[in-house]
């Protein structure tokens, strides 16, 4: 390059010299500098198609399509035979996102390059943009036939299948890739993705490290390791990751909504309200800030401001976009007096009992009100004296002077904290000018009771024989794991999954000194046998119950104790007028409160913490311990 330079100063404007330059500028990635030369040359030798292609891939580089696709175009009738210049206006229109004349001019391509892999990998590339994914996997597929080594073809393959998802196949092209190229970094990254995806975190991190490691001062990696580190439980160490992250990008609208949820996943309140702050002031629109600032101001007792927040809920969004012929409303008339309300289920069975305890404010208050019920606990909602009838979840709405959905009930009513008792405690050591309201806190008006559950006689004495047949009291029911498991979910953020390690429980548990029951919701093939094996004794399945939720209602309004992490099962408990042992994973879901050893919405319920470093120990020694002091049979 200093050659070129040099003839230039010998001869001012030599068309090859500045075509020379300007190309070598470009294959070193400075476009800003070579399109100055290339310019020059393209003025003089305006019958060259390499100067006019080489042009035409500096305006590309530039982000200036239009210049690029009438450069390429140039270039293509100079020399028509170079499948690059027509392809390079393909390429300009897709990124104008002019998909429709991108595909009819790769198409043609197709027919007159057949066996050109790069056309066939650029025609997935549109059909993917088109979201025609069967499409984009048969383009690549080609491509791949062609040229077996194109890895940017293997990668974006395994992105489609990553996103339909059909997850097996994506991880067998992402590592294909990484094997072809080693140093692919984006293939890697993707990979790290998948895994956290599917729920193997470990292997995610692993990846992330290795990426890190490689590529120190690419953000996404930081991001990657935070989330990987962050759903195994390491709050802390996800927090630095994601606070490398906004220093390495602090402008990234996305890193920032992400390391204002670690700082509240971390426990850091008054921090992350000034990052939701920062997130939201510059896009006031975003639904995952507002999403995220609407947990951290739920699970922080700040509930008048939560409950505006969870306007944004996917459940509200999702609805309103299924069903906009339906006049959802988030407020209700001031004076309900006659007033027929009409109540919508939404989100999950444990989430319908939750907000439902709102109902009774509303025939309290003289409304007459009707609940669309999920169908499986449809029949307990019927006896309950505040719902003057329960639809099924596919009945058609009766008119009503408000439909709004159950969600909505405790922004509606207006719901709010009172001031907490005064002091403060520090929820982190490490971070101790973090810190949260002391949960020692009184609400008023104090947070509804969950609606009661009153189960049926007949189904009451049906479970008291089983428990007899079962063994001698008292009886503990457990559940380890909650939720749909990431693999199954096809999403990438999958927080309401909840699991704790069957050896750990049961070690927690074991000493207990009366019957085990198995209330697990689908258990995974083996966990009934590993969980007794764990005891050394026999733990008695009762699993048919969670399809059976009368039967389960009775079941838990009868045993002695229940154990395990939050579930449906919990809410029909509370229902039932009963108290459980609740195992929370950090970051709690915000029902749960952000600390503490209670929560308002479920008093009597003790709550048992993972650490902000994935320590679960500590929780399962408290359980233990806690059980231990109850039951004075259990021996040390």
């Amino acid at each position: 390059m200093d050659a070129y330079r040099q003839a230039l100063t010998m001869a001012p404007g030599h068309p090859g010299a500045l075509k020379l330059l300007g190309a070598a500028l470009l294959q070193l990635g400075q476009p800003h500098e070579a399109v100055g030369y290339l310019e020059h040359a393209a003025r003089t030798l305006r019958d060259h198609a390499d100067v006019s292609g080489a042009l035409a891939q500096a305006y590309f580089a530039l982000g200036r399509f239009e210049e690029a696709r009438a450069a390429f175009r140039k270039a293509s009738r100079l020399d028509p035979r170079n499948v690059q210049f027509p392809l390079g206006v393909a390429n300009s229109l897709a990124m104008q996102g002019n998909f429709r004349d991108a595909e009819t001019a790769l198409r043609k391509l197709g027919a007159r390059f057949p066996n050109e892999a790069l056309v066939w990998f650029n025609l997935g590339n549109v059909m993917r943009d088109q979201k025609r994914p069967a499409e984009a996997i048969d383009s690549y597929r080609q491509a791949l036939v062609l040229d077996a080594g194109l890895a940017d073809a293997r990668n974006n393959l395994a992105g489609v299948l990553h996103a339909l998802p059909r997850f097996d196949e994506a991880e067998r092209e992402y590592r294909a890739c990484i094997e072809l190229a080693p140093d692919y970094l984006a293939a890697r990254l993707n990979l790290a993705s998948l895994m956290i995806d599917l729920g193997r975190c470990g292997e995610a991190e692993t990846l992330c490290r290795d990426a890190v490691e490689r590529a120190p001062n690419v953000a996404e990696a930081h991001m990657l390791l935070g989330a990987a580190l962050g759903h195994q439980g390491h709050m802390l160490d996800a927090l630095a990751c994601h606070r490398k992250v906004v220093e390495m990008s602090p402008r990234s609208q996305e890193a920032i909504e992400v390391y204002a949820a670690a700082l509240s996943g971390a426990g850091c309140f008054s921090e992350a309200r000034h990052w939701f702050a920062r997130a939201l002031s510059a896009n006031p629109n975003s639904i995952r800030a507002h999403q995220s600032f609407s947990s951290a101001l739920l699970a922080a007792g700040r509930f008048e401001e939560g409950w505006a927040e969870y306007g944004y809920r996917p459940a509200l969004v999702r609805f309103r976009e299924t069903s906009p012929d339906i006049p959802l409303s988030r407020t209700l008339p001031p004076d309900l007096s006659g007033k027929h309300i009409c109540v919508v289920r939404e989100q999950g069975l444990g989430d319908e009992i939750f907000f439902l305890r709102y109902a009774p404010q509303l025939s309290a208050r003289g409304a007459r009100v009707t609940y669309r019920a999920s169908n499986k606990i449809g029949s307990l909602l019927a006896r309950a004296p505040c719902l003057a009838r329960v639809l099924e979840e596919s009945a058609a709405l009766r008119p009503a002077d408000a439909v709004i959905l159950v969600g909505d009930l405790p922004h509606a009513l207006s719901a709010r904290p009172a001031s907490a008792i005064p002091g403060i405690v520090f929820v982190n050591a490490e971070l101790p000018q973090e810190n949260l309201p002391s949960r020692n806190a009184a609400f008023q008006p104090a947070v509804p009771p969950s609606i009661e559950l009153k189960p049926l006689d007949e189904k009451i004495e049906d479970v008291r024989e089983r428990l007899a047949a079962a063994g001698a009291p008292p009886y503990l029911g457990i559940t380890w794991r909650a939720g749909t498991p990431p693999r199954e979910q096809g999403v990438e953020s999958w927080k309401l999954y909840k699991e704790v390690a069957i050896p750990l429980l049961a070690e927690a548990l074991k000493a207990f000194p009366g019957t085990f029951l198995n209330l697990q919701r689908m258990p995974a093939p083996g966990d009934a046998e590993r969980f007794s094996a764990a005891l050394g004794r026999p733990v008695h399945d009762f699993t048919d119950l969670n399809e059976d939720l009368e039967g389960m209602l009775a079941l838990l309004a009868l045993i002695d104790e229940y154990a395990g992490v939050s579930n449906t099962n919990m809410h029909l408990r509370a229902g039932a007028g009963r108290t459980a042992r609740v195992l929370v994973p950090c970051p709690a879901e915000w029902r749960w409160m952000a600390t503490g050893n209670e929560s308002p919405w479920f008093p009597g319920f003790t709550v048992y913490r993972q650490l902000t470093d994935g320590d679960w120990i500590t929780a399962l020694a408290t359980l233990k311990q806690d059980l231990r002091t109850k039951f004075d049979e259990i021996q040390p």
